[in-house]
């Protein structure tokens, strides 16, 4: 008998415990939910309820609709800002194994942040110190959360580029940060707070000691990274998040027309890429180039 509560328990077999919330730990229905919302009195996941503020860009692009890369870049920026500012202050109670905030737009999931620690130590610490203050003169709402998985709480459809449901979603769509970049806060957490790292080798050392002696040899040999700074700013994996995000569209509309044409698509069709800072003369020899390329693939048809 237990071992079938076990199997069905936090599946939407089970009739007392809501599945949503065990998985996501945010549900909709929230209080209304006829299934329980088991809060665990302790956890090495905290929640922080609406902590993140989203501007009307960010709401923008969250629903999918069209924005200015000007516009990106002045989203991505107050986002990069809240992130360092929020992970090294958590950083200051223990050693952080994932931060990661919610781009969703529904009530339930909107602006959420959950900060993952290495230990239930450490997250007990940071929930006791962090009791009745703000963030940007919001009271914090913070409650230990059940997810200590975050695969499980993504949005498959969403990293494939596939959700049909944008930021009304239910499952984790999270908002993109570089990775050089939160890399770069892992290391200033490591160098402000070296009894992490210290703590995190020992464990390595102890699970396998000969993989850790190749890895010291290897480290020795690299050269210092460049500051957070570049990073953020001059990344090239951040200039290709702003280029996804701008030719989402295209993408969409490339793959009706497969949906629609089949095997018969029609010759495509050069399309100059114009950036804010196309000069006019440039734009004027693309569109000449555009036309060009036009009565090429026009007599190739013939």
């Amino acid at each position: 008998m237990a071992g079938g509560l076990e199997r069905v328990y936090g599946t939407e077999e089970d009739k007392v415990n809501c599945s949503f919330y065990i998985k996501i730990g945010a549900c909709r229905y929230e209080n209304k939910c006829q299934r329980i919302h088991s809060i665990p009195p302790i956890s090495q996941t905290i929640l922080f309820k609406h902590m993140y503020q989203n501007s009307p860009i960010e709401v923008a692009i969250a629903s999918g609709n069209a924005v200015s890369q000007a516009g990106i870049e002045e989203a991505l920026e107050k986002f990069e800002n809240f992130y360092e500012d929020v992970f090294l202050k958590l950083a200051e109670f223990g050693e952080i194994e994932d931060l990661i905030v919610c781009e969703n737009i529904g009530d339930h999931l909107v602006g959420n942040v959950y900060v993952k620690y290495t230990s239930e130590y450490y997250a007990e610490g940071c929930f006791n110190a962090l009791q009745n203050l703000s963030y940007e003169n919001k009271p914090l709402q913070m409650e230990y959360s059940p997810v200590l998985d975050f695969s499980s709480a993504k949005c498959k459809q969403y990293i494939d580029g596939t959700c049909q449901r944008g930021g009304a979603c239910n499952y984790l769509h999270l908002k993109k940060i570089a990775t050089k970049f939160k890399k770069s806060l892992f290391n200033q957490m490591y160098e402000e707070h070296p009894d992490y790292r210290e703590k995190k080798e020992k464990e390595n050392i102890e699970k396998s000691p000969k993989k850790h002696k190749k890895k010291e040899k290897k480290s020795k040999k690299k050269k210092s990274s460049s500051s957070r700074e570049s990073s953020r700013r001059n990344s090239i994996e951040r200039q290709k998040m702003i280029n996804d995000w701008n030719e989402t569209g295209i993408q969409n509309v490339s793959q009706a027309q497969k949906m629609m044409y089949g095997n018969n698509m029609p010759a495509p069709v050069y399309t100059p890429k114009v950036s804010m800072r196309t000069s006019p003369e440039l734009l004027q020899l693309q569109l000449q180039l555009a036309a060009l390329k036009e009565q090429l693939a026009a007599i190739k048809m013939s």
